[in-house]
């Protein structure tokens, strides 16, 4: 990519110079001046002044293409703003090239310095389309090159939001945790009816949650927050009073935004690669701030546990998608930090 931009602005640059050269040939040689005035602008310092200002305007002018294409994507109403650019843009070659044949004259001593008689307005008018045409061709072609790239990337998201879509929801309808589930409320029913209805619930509540965010990119985490409460309760009957989670979310933060079902991933994830007994109890911590989601936990790896991290890295692709930014993933002294980014919009 650096390659490529390097190369692009090398031929720039060529393309510039090459229109400096240009207009100082027909402006020095064919606008019917002085000989004095044409002496001084034939010189090579003539040329260099054309194209050391030519390459500075035409890398102005993309500056201001770049501006202008983002300005009619976000802002269409203030096209006005497009109409000044443009005009201001045209206006400054012109200037240009009046200002060099003016320059020259002054150079020579011309008593009419700023007019130019016997068609040598003709001649300027004629170099000044000229440039307008060779700069049109040339932003016509960024532009639609840019177009290009614009759909290319747009294609390659949609590729990766649905294959993302598809691996999480093959995550929530695990079918492991459907079995453990209905183990875990067999043995209940059997040794505790009370608590197998109060896990009954909480069981419907999970699926009937599942169900109703699949179509949903966003969820408030106020919403994960529930979801998370019963997703661990289900946890803790199926493993015993070992698992603990402390929530420091500030009550502001309850509406910002988060892919659906981020929680259940994260705590699966804790569950699956950590050694959690009744006699080493952990805790997970979920905290909020600046616009980040924080759920971090104790590393005590267990044996077996295979870590590909695959689950981690398509809720990054999700989040890149729908939020413009990736998780962050960190572990240090011991505890393992998952940063998960929030929408306030």
């Amino acid at each position: 990519m650096m390659r490529t931009d390097r190369k692009n602005r090398w031929l720039s640059a060529l393309l510039f110079s090459g229109l400096g050269l240009f207009a100082w040939l027909l402006l020095a040689g064919y606008t019917n001046l002085s000989p004095a005035t044409e002496n001084v602008l034939k010189t090579r310092w003539g040329a260099i002044f054309l194209i050391v200002l030519f390459n500075a305007l035409g890398f102005l002018t993309l500056r201001i293409s770049e501006w202008l294409h983002v300005q009619y994507q976000l802002h269409a109403p203030g096209r006005w703003k497009i109409v000044l650019a443009v005009a201001g843009v045209l206006g400054m070659f012109f200037l240009v090239d009046y200002g060099f044949l003016v320059t020259g004259k002054l150079l020579a001593g011309s008593r009419h310095p700023f007019a130019f008689p016997n068609g040598g307005v003709r001649m300027l008018v004629v170099v000044w389309l000229v440039e307008l045409a060779v700069l049109g061709l040339l932003l016509a072609n960024r532009a639609m090159a840019q177009t290009l790239r614009l759909r290319q990337r747009a294609a390659e998201l949609q590729r990766e939001n649905n294959t993302a879509r598809y691996t999480a929801l093959q995550q929530q309808l695990n079918p492991h945790f459907l079995f453990n589930s209905l183990n875990t409320l067999i043995a209940e029913i059997e040794y505790d009816p009370a608590r197998a209805v109060s896990f009954t619930r909480r069981l419907s509540e999970v699926y009937r949650y599942v169900l109703q965010v699949q179509n949903r990119p966003l969820v408030t985490l106020g919403e994960e927050l529930r979801f998370a409460d019963a997703f661990l309760y289900l946890h803790r009957v199926r493993l015993g009073d070992c698992l603990g989670c402390r929530t420091e979310i500030p009550d502001g933060m309850h509406e910002f935004r988060l892919p659906p079902l981020t929680l259940q991933l994260l705590i699966e994830n804790v569950i699956k690669h950590n050694a959690i007994t009744v006699s080493r109890p952990l805790e997970i911590t979920i905290s909020a701030s600046e616009g980040w989601l924080t759920v971090s936990n104790p590393v005590r790896p267990k044996r077996g546990a295979e870590s590909g991290g695959v689950g981690l890295q398509n809720l990054s692709n999700r989040c890149r998608i729908m939020l413009g930014r990736g998780i962050e993933v960190s572990r240090t002294d011991g505890c393992f930090t998952v940063k998960i980014p929030l929408s306030h919009e």
